[in-house]
């Protein structure tokens, strides 16, 4: 069952990106994550798309870059849906295309960062955070072709070369009710429950998640019906394979005309 909008926290991902979409807490979030200062950060609105009832979409990522030309795509991930690794790469080829115009020298690819917040163990190694960069497979080299991705798991136990303000941080995104003692002196996770209670009184917000959780209802019923047609499809393929059931007959209770039907067949064939 989806939680009501005063229910949403940080890992929460419609929460998260609002909270993402302010400038100075998607900052924070980036230092504390990478354990260096950034004087500056631009989140582009375009990407933070929480619902567009025109084209009935939903984006729920962070795109942001700094004073530096360093471009970030943020996520935050609740679900294991073993996919992330080509998910990952998938983002690095939207944000190199984005930052590329047609004809440009490839010099100009900006530095970029790909990061999932994981409230699970993406590697089940027991890390807070798992960083990839390209080498060579041979002697270890860096290729150093300006990509870095990292993955963070808020249930890690090895704290083995990272801060204790970010496992801190990952403990609360995991678990914010516990540990509130020791986050009380955290001055950015003061920052982002102030935000969070604030972005819970916004009326215009909590519509928008309403409207979201209609879209996400929307999506899921369309796949089920294409599941069905599909599986309809496949039944009478089967049936006309074994001569069972003539076109015509199949096509009727596809409800289609027999061209069409064809058509249908050959696209499935494709795939």
């Amino acid at each position: 069952m989806r939680k009501t909008y005063q229910e949403l926290e940080f890992k929460d991902a419609f929460m998260f990106a609002a909270v993402m979409s302010d400038a100075e807490s998607c900052r924070g979030v980036l230092e504390r994550i990478l354990g260096i200062p950034i004087r500056k950060v631009m989140v582009h609105a375009e990407h933070v798309l929480f619902v567009n009832p025109e084209t009935r979409g939903v984006r729920l990522d962070v795109y942001a870059d700094d004073e530096h030309g360093t471009v970030y795509n943020v996520e935050m991930q609740t679900t294991d849906n073993k996919n992330l690794p080509k998910r990952s790469r998938y983002y690095q080829g939207q944000m190199d295309m984005d930052a590329l115009k047609t004809g440009e020298d490839f010099a100009r690819l900006p530095q970029s960062i790909v990061i999932f917040i994981c409230t699970f163990d993406p590697f089940g190694r027991e890390r807070y955070r798992y960083t990839f960069v390209e080498t060579c497979r041979e002697d270890g080299e860096l290729l150093e072709d300006g990509t870095c991705k990292i993955f963070l798991n808020t249930k890690g136990k090895i704290e083995t070369g990272i801060g204790q303000e970010l496992v801190r941080f990952l403990k609360w995104i995991g678990e914010p009710d516990a540990g509130k003692e020791k986050e009380e002196n955290d001055l950015l996770i003061t920052k982002l429950r102030t935000q969070i209670t604030d972005l819970k009184k916004n009326r215009g917000m909590e519509e928008n998640y309403m409207l979201f959780g209609e879209m996400l209802d929307e999506e899921r019923r369309q796949g089920q019906k294409e599941g069905l047609q599909q599986g309809k499809m496949d039944i009478l393929l089967k049936l006309l394979q074994e001569h069972k059931i003539d076109v015509k007959t199949a096509a009727s209770i596809m409800g289609m005309n027999e061209d069409e039907f064809a058509k249908a067949v050959k696209e499935c064939q494709e795939v």
